[in-house]
């Protein structure tokens, strides 16, 4: 007779290693907190952009700018999270995974953050 669950059992699966479990959710919450104040940022430095002189400043090089690096920060780190969530669920090592994700979304928001300074003509 064929069985009809899994192949694994539970009893054979490792423990979660609950300092790796920590860590991946603090440096994701850091992601998450800072996706968040970069998409506050844009939208804040979008909206009250007054002016912007033909010679020195670019409008749509701004919006491409923020935009970009938004929706690459936000790319990452939701391809991160998944990573990270699909570690700790195979009770594998997944902060550095986590850590990685921080640091991509950061590089993403900085760039965005330097070009769009670059684009106003500063």
């Amino acid at each position: 007779m064929l069985s009809a669950g899994s192949p694994r059992t539970g009893a054979d699966r490792r423990p979660v290693i609950r300092w790796d479990v920590a860590l991946s959710g603090i440096a994701l919450a850091l992601t998450g907190m800072l996706v968040a104040l970069g998409v506050f940022g844009g939208i804040f430095l979008m909206a009250f952009l007054d002016y912007c002189p033909p010679k020195t400043c670019s409008s749509s090089r701004i919006l491409v700018s923020v935009a970009g690096s938004l929706v690459v920060a936000a790319a990452a780190g939701i391809a991160g999270l998944a990573m990270t969530v699909l570690r700790i669920v195979e009770r594998r090592v997944s902060w550095p995974f986590a850590l990685i994700t921080l640091a991509i979304v950061a590089t993403a928001i900085g760039f965005g953050a330097a070009d769009y300074t670059s684009a106003i003509g500063y």
